[in-house]
């Protein structure tokens, strides 16, 4: 018996860029794509009984400009560090928060995914933007959210 027809993933990203002294220097609230492996890794990953790991807990940033689509499996040009975030589920949504502090990740910031793993792994949703500016005193905070309805 079939309750509901198909569940659909949207995305959402925050970016809040600091500067040294705590004060918000630049802030944007963008969609992003959901991508193909993405959603063939969430299906097996709720189809495992025991869980070993949470789910897509760690966020990616790089420098490159092609467009997201939903045959992305990476980053175009990752940058070196990725940030574990904080986790957090309300209702439909879940939610990670992350956090790049001054001297991790600057540069032009021009894409974001979420992935996985620390390095490598599977990619769940990637977005391309304007560039934001972190300078290295700069902190940047990460809140991904993705919507299941």
């Amino acid at each position: 018996m079939e309750l509901n027809g198909n569940v659909k993933l949207t995305g959402h990203i925050n970016f809040r860029l600091f500067d040294a002294n705590g004060v918000l220097k630049d802030e944007r609230d963008i969609k992003n794509v959901v991508v193909t492996v993405g959603k063939a890794y969430m299906a097996t990953w709720l189809a495992t009984a025991t869980q070993s790991d949470y789910f897509m807990k760690y966020v990616g940033l790089g420098t490159g400009t092609s467009a997201a689509s939903a045959s992305d499996t990476a980053l175009q040009t990752e940058l070196s560090t990725r940030e574990v975030g904080t986790l957090s589920a309300t209702s439909n949504v879940w939610e990670s928060v992350s956090n790049f502090a001054a001297g991790i990740n600057t540069g032009s910031i021009t894409e974001a995914g979420i992935f996985s793993a620390s390095s490598g792994g599977t990619m769940l949703a990637r977005q391309v933007f304007t560039a934001i500016p972190k300078g290295a005193s700069d902190s940047l905070q990460v809140t991904w959210q993705i919507t299941l309805s």
